[in-house]
């Protein structure tokens, strides 16, 4: 009886030892730990950076190109046009228009519209500067149907006044001097079929400046 109750006070002791034991290990590392933080050891260097190379000597500029002449711009000659009505006693009447045309031209209306609605009783006046750079004989050549007359620096050449079909008339002039000129058309329709046409020599139609 008195082993089994000494016994159990020797298990008794051990166990309180135990604990005893594993409290102060535990309260000696808290201490350690509070007392002695974790030392962090030193930062390594940092390595250098390498050398970045020198930038490359810029090429001298190329020599730049010569500009090319522009040269004078030809100069066409055409006509400027002024339309207006024809009243019934063969009178200009209002102007209802303008345009231009080339300086060599043929319109053959027939019975169709001449301008803007107008098949008959219309007509035109128009002007075209020339230039002559030569002496000699320069032929102009002027049809109608019905009426046209034409002028050089206001003087009549041409007059093809009767209202016929169309026909066709020449001229040669030979007292045009170097220079400008300005030429007139006339043409006027009054009923039935239209045409009207202009030519001459074409070296009086272009010039530079």
């Amino acid at each position: 009886m008195t082993e089994a109750k000494n016994l159990d006070i020797s298990k008794t002791v051990f166990i309180v030892g135990l604990i005893a034991a594993i409290l102060a290990s535990s309260l000696i590392s808290a201490v350690i730990v509070t007392q002695f933080p974790t030392v962090k050891g030193p930062k390594g260097d940092k390595g250098d950076k390498g050398d970045t190379g020198d930038t490359g000597a810029t090429g001298p500029q190329g020599i730049q190109g010569l500009k090319g002449d522009s040269g004078d711009e030809t100069v066409f000659a055409q006509w400027d046009v002024h339309w207006r009505t024809l009243t019934g006693d063969y009178k200009w009447g209002a102007e209802v228009g303008t345009n231009q045309f080339s300086p060599n031209f043929f319109y053959n209306w027939g019975s169709g519209i001449i301008f803007l609605g107008y098949d008959d009783w219309v007509g035109f006046e128009a002007t075209m500067q020339i230039k002559v750079q030569r002496n000699g004989p320069i032929t102009f050549t002027v049809g109608a149907d019905d009426e046209c007359t034409f002028y050089i620096d206001g003087g009549l050449r041409i007059n093809l006044s009767q209202r016929l079909s169309y026909r066709t008339q020449s001229i040669i002039a030979n007292d045009l001097s170097q220079g400008f000129h300005t030429l007139t058309l006339a043409y006027s329709e009054s009923y039935g079929l239209a045409a009207v046409s202009f030519a001459c020599d074409s070296d009086v139609l272009m010039w530079n400046p």
